[in-house]
């Protein structure tokens, strides 16, 4: 256990793993609001579909159901944010980082996987 002295001399800096944290469940959020064209995607990089029945698959769940993808990226990235200030608040004893930092790291490092899943589902759906 850290006693008070200790914990008073760490150095002040920004938490380490914040930015990391962030960007994971950023990537996360992405894969997930974009999923209507990963997971075919998957499929036929997997072997388990054709890329015939991995297109109108994708096309079907996009027109369909993509809002429901983007709205579930949405809630995971609402969940995490709300997920990483608990467990901030919880302990008292370490220096808090900004939560604006981590939310930021959070929908950059979201919106930059979701545009290059979406690129390269795009490329992919052109090649077939």
């Amino acid at each position: 256990m850290s006693t008070v002295d200790e914990i008073a001399s760490r150095p002040v800096g920004k938490p380490t793993g914040e930015r990391r944290r962030g960007a994971v469940l950023g990537v996360i959020a992405g894969v997930i609001g974009l999923g209507c064209c990963v997971y075919p995607v998957a499929l036929v990089l997997l072997g388990l579909s054709s890329a015939t029945a991995a297109v109108d698959l994708g096309n079907r769940l996009y027109g369909h159901w993509g809002w429901a993808f983007k709205g579930a990226a949405v809630s995971f990235a609402v969940l995490a944010l709300w997920v990483q200030r608990r467990r901030y608040a919880a302990c008292r004893t370490r220096e808090r980082p900004n939560l604006f930092r981590v939310a930021a790291w959070l929908v950059g490092s979201g919106v930059v996987a979701y545009g290059a899943l979406y690129a390269v589902t795009k490329l992919l759906a052109k090649a077939v």
